[in-house]
């Protein structure tokens, strides 16, 4: 097993054709994929990274000072009402499933397409503590510049951001600030809390 591991990650070392990716990506689903990110300090997810991501879901991350038990239990409440909250605000602004789409490439140039409005940029990636920065180069949106953390599981894809500059982002493209006023309030009392998109390709 240990062998055809190292074979994938030499496999994504070594080429960035799409053929590759894919077929690493399909061999390192689950677990798999974050056992051997730890070994490589995150270069398996800089190059699995590139490519065309298609959005699923919200992606919510949550962190509490509260006992685990408590703190697993709250979280999970949590991440269920966020979720619909963020759900009918990302609706609002055409983030959906089959509207809202994401492509890196190779020369750290992003294109991302939100219903009807596309979007470009670049972007940075740090392989070993999984941070992105996406500069937006939109002039009819002011969408500026969104610093957050990328993480891979086998072809899924969660982009998540700091609360603040989530809600920021979606009130950009045109939500109403009433849409998120839930949001924020519920996320008070956790020490960090990331929001964002899970995408699959």
């Amino acid at each position: 097993m240990k062998k055809i591991l190292a074979i994938a990650v030499l496999l994504v070392a070594f080429s960035a054709s799409a053929s590759a990716q894919t077929l690493v990506g399909k061999l390192l689903k689950g677990a798999a994929t974050e056992i051997i990110d730890n070994v490589t300090d995150g270069k398996l997810s800089e190059v699995l990274l590139v490519g065309s991501w298609s959005y699923s879901e919200p992606a919510i991350e949550l962190n509490s000072s509260e006992s685990k038990a408590l703190a697993d239990i709250a979280s999970s409440a949590l991440a269920t009402s966020l979720s619909t909250k963020l759900t009918k605000a990302y609706e609002y602004v055409g983030i959906k499933p089959g509207s809202y789409s994401f492509t890196f490439n190779n020369d750290n140039t992003f294109t991302s397409v939100i219903g009807k409005r596309n979007f470009a940029g670049t972007y940075t990636y740090d392989a070993e503590t999984h941070a992105v920065e996406l500069k937006f180069d939109s002039k009819l949106i002011n969408l500026g510049t969104m610093k957050g953390f990328a993480y891979i599981d086998g072809q899924n894809l969660k982009l998540v951001f700091d609360c603040s500059r989530l809600v920021n982002f979606v009130t950009q493209l045109g939500a109403k600030s009433t849409l998120l006023s839930g949001v924020t309030s519920l996320v008070k009392g956790y020490e960090s809390v990331m929001l964002g998109f899970a995408f699959s390709k």
